[in-house]
């Protein structure tokens, strides 16, 4: 008889136990997000999509030799001061956010930005392009500062997070054609 009401004791302990732990929960601030509305707070370190800010990249091409899975297609055409960057394109297909690209780059032209949701139909949309080609972004330090590029060459500053946080997200950005840019480029 006393294993007996021990055993509807514990049976109505372990029911109040767990209404306890629901009625905090009731009052309790909920944890979930409404995503995509609401978003967490990401560190300013983490690391997001490559973005290249085409004012501050010459074209050295260390980005594209350093990555071990040739996911950076950069190309120029001419030599010296008549050289110019008329592609510069990340394959997020092949991307592994290693982060040598960003650290090997002399002007920080190459950082991971806090963007990370692209969620897309069709993956050869996942091939970025930041040069246009009717505009081709000159490589050499007078050419870039005779046409107003950023030539100041950053010996060992870090980026600054605020122009990373500012970068524009893919969604801020207009649609690329399907395919536009998808074939295999030098990768060098």
């Amino acid at each position: 008889m006393t294993q007996y009401l021990r055993g509807i004791y514990d049976a109505v302990a372990s029911a109040l136990k767990g209404m306890r732990i629901t009625a905090k929960h009731v009052v309790r601030k909920p944890v979930t997000l409404q995503y995509p509305d609401e978003r967490w707070v990401l560190p300013a370190r983490f690391k997001g999509f490559i973005i290249n800010d085409t004012n501050l990249c010459d074209g050295c091409l260390r980005c594209a030799k350093v990555c071990p899975v040739d996911c950076i297609y950069i190309e120029t055409m001419g030599k010296g001061k008549d050289r110019f960057m008329h592609r510069y394109a990340v394959d997020y297909n092949k991307c592994i956010w290693c982060g040598l690209c960003t650290e090997e780059c002399p002007t920080f032209a190459c950082q991971h930005s806090l963007d990370y949701d692209h969620a897309l139909y069709d993956r050869r949309r996942l091939v970025y392009e930041f040069v246009d080609p009717e505009r081709p972004v000159p490589c050499h330090k007078e050419r870039r500062q005779q046409m107003g590029y950023f030539v100041e060459q950053v010996a060992a500053a870090p980026p600054d997070p605020d122009r990373i946080a500012k970068a524009p997200r893919r969604a801020d950005l207009p649609e690329a054609a399907p395919g536009a840019g998808g074939g295999e480029g030098g990768g060098s």
